[in-house]
């Protein structure tokens, strides 16, 4: 067959074959051991990656955390948040500092820059909160600086049945210390259950019958419970350590302490004077699961283990276990079933992607041409795993996602390279001389439309944030594959291709022969009358152009896509966490939830109703804990609480695609089977996988708290009458009522100070802690204070006697003037400013954060301001993640195209090609929108981390065409006629290429499971975008080229 287009396969290559392509050309037995290298390394680098749901997150935070056993929230402030962020604010890294003083516990969190040296900052904070001085306070715990790390879930067991609470307890510590010793198994916890604690309760009627208080008496027990090493004597015979061993481990041992001794040689022991409870804390916590008492057992992997190698491990060893009669364990919140299924779900995506690629390629090409242009994407695929795995990338549904995306895109080189062989081979050449020509002459552009794609994809390795660190697979996975993949198209392909025969025959190359007669009729018949009409009509094609990308905005703008910044992600379990008053009693909390479970089970008989015969009931099981709460799994780790005001209930359902509803639709009818509880705080609901910020959080701060109270309530009220608004809350929970003492005139003349006062008044009623001990893995506080019945009411406290200097006692209120107060039941503060939180969850079916968060910025905060002097705001939650974000995406953007344009005008001689070349961009965004539109999706994050990713592909298209263009110039064609020609001759390989890009998303995009919507929206904005892209290649970028070629050619024009 004779050569259309003269002098495309005649340039002289006698020069390259002394090159490393030709080298490779010639000695298949190198091609063939590399490609064997890549898919060697690579199944060995799978092989040794760890398995996760989500790539686990860095929270990049550094947490001082006090604990300070009975003090109030103000008391924490003042004593210990307030003194330690005003030692670490400055230190160089930390961006913001954080905290909140609540009952008995301080935690102030430093927030890092970006880029700071976690372990530099977690040092210099420690420096700092080690000089200061008096501090921690008295009777406050040792403070402890740690690096936030997050722990994710792997199951939870769950230990039910009829059975006391301390066998329940023992039989958990029992699995959890067999479980711990399992090999990779390094992060088990209780939960729903209580802390031991040994109490000695002591009755006033008893320390004033011995002429004792409770002081001497906690003295004793402390001076007695105690090791104390001696030194040692060296003997002739050796060296003898001499030591004191008085340490009391067990209740019984406590009771056994002398107290006093009396003249008459009798002896006064603590288990005369005192009852010594071996027990659990007061706290109440009650845990339930199928409706029978419960102890929960949570098991986590931490740094590289794997979640499937620790979930094996533990199904071995629950196959021995054995339970005492009336127990049952059972395994709740499995996050590898989830695993299981996203990875099963990716595969079967990734499987009929590539059957969809090679059955295209098969259409329009040899087979034997078809099939090794598809071995490049194992080869590519397994090859980048390897690169992947040494930056510490795991197998995840975000990784395998990475592959889904790159998988049309991975054989665009090779399709060039290859298609061009194939031309080569019509044209004439044959053998070695073929394939050499043939990637010869697309070497140029196949390289640099890899590196443009990999320019487009690099700066999303520097996003920042909790979304940015889940998505980073991403760029590293596809960059890796696409350097892996121009190795294969210039180094193996080639040697495949270079022998003559074909593998086409018989119906197959009927089929072929026919398809490829349709192509070139189409082409001749309509891609060539269109482009020359466009090419003669460029102004009119130019207006056209400009006009779509306005409808592009108008789309936007108008509202018929929205954009929301974070897609939900379907879970497989409903939470509900409940908040009473602080100060609620245990049966009141108790009472209220159990109308939360009566709800749920209402739920499930009507769900259930209304499934198909012979399935599974959607709710699986249901577990309680009152009086605790937490978050378990998902990729931004877990939170928890205790207080007796604190509930949570949980409910497993069946996997997505075999329920009938999604657990969006089950949480709110949920939410509306519930009803409203009276007098709870606030009751939230979550079912998506993992939970993000709330999506409308503003922080109110000011001076006064008066005037910062009336603010929120004004924003809350506001805030609730937009529709599509939810939840509406605030964090100024009111606290406990307080009673504060203050020394009388009195008080001070019988000799009493303060801390005379708040110690008897403390050790009285919250206990004097003497010591802990450790039994086992549990540390054990030990408490001398008096008797449950005697902290129990007001009229005691008043009754209470206080010891006077002079060894007298004198009554509380004589010495004391006791005021009752009600604060809140934390403080929250912000780089030293007390704060308030206004939070709302939207219900995007109505609206969108984005709208909402827009509406209360420019209209309800503005009021707000004028009419609360001194008050201001900042958004927080997912705002100010999207605004930072996607700022940072945005500017990464800008970079990617300044490099590729850079690259662009390299190759090409040129500064104003490159430009005509970028306008494929626009419209590759053109179409992600519009594909939004069709498919009925929302543009999230996701979204645009795919439109940012298709500036690199689009313009891969675009360079082979402008790059043919050229070289046909160079021979002679008429500048006009050569656009066309090029238009034409490269339509094949473009449409070859958008087609395997396009079909290789088709199985992602045309995907049911409500487990892939997290994803769709990426391939979305791919998929849409590369069609429409393609299409501004062959009938925009013609009409701009002849556009820039006229300016040229107007007199006083120096060509570009």
């Amino acid at each position: 067959m004779s050569n259309p287009y003269p002098d495309e396969f005649e340039q002289p290559i006698e020069a390259e074959r002394r090159g490393i392509i030709s080298w490779f050309v010639n000695n298949s037995v190198a091609a063939n051991l590399l490609m064997l290298f890549f898919l060697g390394s690579g199944l060995f680098a799978v092989s040794s990656m760890r398995a996760e749901v989500f790539p686990q997150v860095d929270l990049r935070t550094v947490t001082v955390t006090v604990a300070y056993p009975g003090a109030t929230p103000h008391e924490v402030e003042d004593g210990i948040t307030r003194r330690v962020e005003e030692a670490i604010t400055g230190i160089e890294g930390i961006e913001r500092v954080r905290s909140v003083a609540s009952e008995g516990f301080g935690t102030i969190t430093a927030e890092l820059e970006d880029f700071a040296d976690e372990d530099e900052v977690l040092d210099d904070v420690k420096d700092e909160v080690s000089r200061l001085a008096d501090f921690p306070p008295e009777e406050a715990e040792d403070p402890s600086v740690t690096k936030s790390t997050v722990n994710s879930g792997v199951m939870t067991l769950v230990i039910h049945g009829n059975a006391s609470e301390k066998s329940m307890r023992q039989n958990a510590e029992r699995i959890r210390d067999e479980l711990l010793q399992l090999p990779g198994v390094s992060l088990v916890s209780l939960g729903g259950v209580r802390d031991y604690e040994i109490s000695i309760e002591v009755s006033e009627a008893t320390l004033r019958q011995y002429g004792l208080t409770l002081n001497e008496v906690a003295n004793r027990v402390s001076n007695t419970s105690l090791d104390l090493p001696a030194g040692s004597i060296k003997t002739e015979a050796g060296e003898i350590l001499l030591r004191t061993p008085g340490r009391r481990y067990t209740g019984p041992e406590f009771e056994t302490i002398i107290i006093r001794a009396d003249e008459d040689g009798s002896l006064l022991t603590l288990g005369q004077i005192a009852t010594v409870r071996d027990g659990f804390v007061e706290d109440e916590v009650a845990s339930y699961f199928n409706g029978e008492p419960a102890a929960f057992i949570n098991i986590s992997r931490t740094g590289d283990q794997d979640a499937l190698e620790i979930e094996e491990k533990i199904n071995t060893y629950l196959e021995g276990v054995t339970l005492p009669q009336g127990l049952k364990l059972a395994i709740s919140n499995s996050q590898t079933d989830i695993l299981r299924d996203r990875i099963s779900l990716l595969l079967r995506n990734a499987i009929l992607g590539f059957a969809l690629v090679f059955l295209s390629l098969v259409l329009f090409l040899d087979l034997k041409l078809a099939f090794w242009t598809s071995m490049g994407i194992p080869i590519s695929f397994l090859g980048g795993l390897m690169i992947a795995s040494l930056f510490g990338i795991t197998i995840s549904m975000v990784s395998l996602f990475a592959l889904i995306v790159v998988l049309g895109i991975v054989v665009d080189d090779a399709i060039v390279a290859g298609e061009n062989i194939f031309a080569a081979q019509e044209a004439g050449e044959t053998g070695p001389r073929a394939a050499l020509s043939g990637v010869l002459g697309v070497a140029a552009p196949v390289t640099v439309g890899v590196f443009t794609t990999v320019a487009a994809f690099a700066p999303l390795l520097f996003s920042t944030g909790t979304l940015g660190q889940i998505m980073a697979p991403v760029p590293i996975i596809v960059i890796a594959v696409l350097i892996v993949s121009l190795f294969e198209a210039f180094f193996i392909l080639p040697s495949h291709l270079s022998h003559s025969n074909r593998w086409g025959a018989g119906i197959l190359s009927h089929i072929q022969k026919g398809v490829n007669a349709r192509l070139m009729g189409f082409t001749e018949k309509v891609v060539r009358p269109v482009v020359t009409r466009c090419v003669a009509y460029k102004y009119a094609t130019l207006a056209a152009g400009f006009g779509l990308i306005i409808i592009m905005v108008g789309l936007i703008n108008g509202g018929y896509v929205r954009f929301v910044f974070f897609p939900q992600t379907e879970g497989d379990r409903l939470s509900a966490v409940l908040t009473m008053p602080e100060g609620t009693p245990f049966e009141a909390t108790e009472a209220a939830t159990n109308r939360i479970v009566a709800a749920a089970e209402r739920l499930r008989e009507t769900v259930d109703a209304a499934k198909p015969e012979d399935t599974p009931s959607i709710f699986t099981t249901t577990s309680v804990t009152i009086g605790q709460w937490s978050a378990f799994g998902g990729p931004g780790g877990g939170a928890s609480g205790s207080g007796a005001h604190l509930s949570q209930v949980n409910v497993e359902l069946i996997t997505g695609d075999a329920r009938i509803y999604s657990a969006r639709k089950l949480e709110q009818m949920w939410r509306d089977e519930i009803g409203e509880i009276p007098g709870i705080e606030k009751l939230y609901i979550e079912s998506s996988l993992f939970s993000g910020d709330a999506d409308v959080d503003i922080q109110l701060s000011h001076n006064d708290a008066d005037v910062m109270l009336a603010a929120v309530d004004r924003l809350k009220l506001e805030l609730a009458q937009i529709a599509g608004t939810a939840e509406v809350e605030d964090d100024l929970e009111i606290g406990k009522r307080q009673l504060d003492f203050e020394l009388t005139n009195a008080g001070y003349a019988a000799g009493l100070t303060t801390s005379d006062l708040a110690r008897q008044v403390r050790q009285s009623f919250y206990g004097a802690e003497i010591e802990r001990i450790q039994r086992g893995r549990d540390e054990i506080k030990v408490l001398v204070k008096y008797p449950l019945e005697e902290r129990r009411s007001l009229s005691r406290l008043y009754d209470m006697r206080v010891r006077l200097a002079d060894g007298s006692e004198a009554p509380l209120l004589t010495v004391a003037k006791v005021t009752e107060t009600r604060g809140f039941s934390s403080i929250r503060r912000v780089d030293g400013r007390r704060i308030a939180s206004v939070t709302a969850e939207v219900d995007e079916a109505v609206t969108t954060p984005n709208d909402v968060n827009a509406l209360v910025k420019t209209s309800l905060l503005p009021a707000l301001l004028r009419d609360f002097p001194g008050l201001s705001y900042s958004e927080e939650g997912s705002a100010r993640d999207q605004s930072q974000d996607v700022a940072a995406l945005r500017n990464n953007l800008m970079i990617a195209l300044f490099v590729i344009f850079i690259m662009l005008a390299v190759q090409l001689k040129s500064y104003i090609q490159p430009l005509v070349i970028l306008t494929a961009v626009p419209f590759g965004f053109l179409g992600a929108i519009l594909g939004h539109l069709v498919m009925g999706y929302d543009l999230s994050f996701i979204s645009i981390f795919g439109m940012v990713a298709l500036a690199g592909v689009v313009v891969n298209d675009s360079i082979v065409l402008v790059d043919y263009y050229n070289k046909l110039v160079e021979q002679g064609f008429e500048r006009s006629q050569a656009v066309i020609d090029a238009a034409v001759r490269r339509f094949r390989p473009i449409l070859l290429t958008t087609a395997t890009t396009a079909l290789g998303l088709l199985p992602m995009l045309l995907e049911t499971s409500r487990q892939a919507q997290f994803l769709i929206p990426m391939a979305i904005s791919l998929a849409f975008g590369i069609i429409i892209a393609t299409i501004n290649i062959l009938i925009m970028v013609p009409a701009l080229t002849m556009i820039v070629e006229s300016w040229r050619e107007r007199p006083g024009k120096r060509q570009a």
